[in-house]
């Protein structure tokens, strides 16, 4: 099945059951050592190819914050999305490796009203490898805006007017 990853709906129009799906992302060492480098987060089973033989996987792994990251990317959340309003039961159920392939697909499977203007969707998130393990899973609330009107307003008045 093809990629659908664009999040980009008002809450009114989402369908519970809808999946959004991603293309892939090649996890590859120039990633790992970046995040290593941005978080400080240099623990020796991500960043020791001697350490990390040792341990029950025999090589490195990646960090499940960088794969947790990548997925904003993989499945991309559009301007009706206003905030990221929590994620609950976030699992990492296997190991990601350098130059595994990861995928993500986004479930809606609840959604509220907060007010007339808002209201909060939440998707099952999955992010998955080459294989169709599935690496991780949580799922994750947003703040969002409602209704089409209140979108097409926010992206007209959100771009200048150019002068000639």
């Amino acid at each position: 099945m093809g990629a659908n990853n664009q999040v980009n709906i008002p809450l009114d129009e989402l369908e519970i059951g809808h999946v959004f799906r991603s293309p892939g992302r090649t996890i590859t060492e120039t990633d790992v050592v970046n995040f290593c480098m941005l978080t400080g987060n240099w623990i020796e089973i991500h960043s020791n190819t001697e350490y990390a033989a040792k341990t029950r996987w025999g090589k490195r792994i990646v960090q499940g914050q960088l794969t947790f990251s990548l997925i904003s990317g993989l499945l991309q959340f559009g301007p009706t999305i206003q905030a990221n309003y929590g994620v609950d039961k976030l699992r990492f159920l296997h190991p990601v490796l350098i130059g595994d392939t990861v995928y993500a697909t986004g479930e809606v499977i609840a959604k509220k009203e907060k007010d007339e203007k808002f209201g909060v969707g939440t998707l099952l998130i999955k992010a998955y490898n080459q294989n169709g393990d599935v690496l991780q899973r949580s799922e994750w609330s947003l703040l969002m805006l409602r209704k089409r009107a209140d979108l097409d307003a926010l992206l007209e008045a959100s771009v200048p007017v150019f002068k000639d």
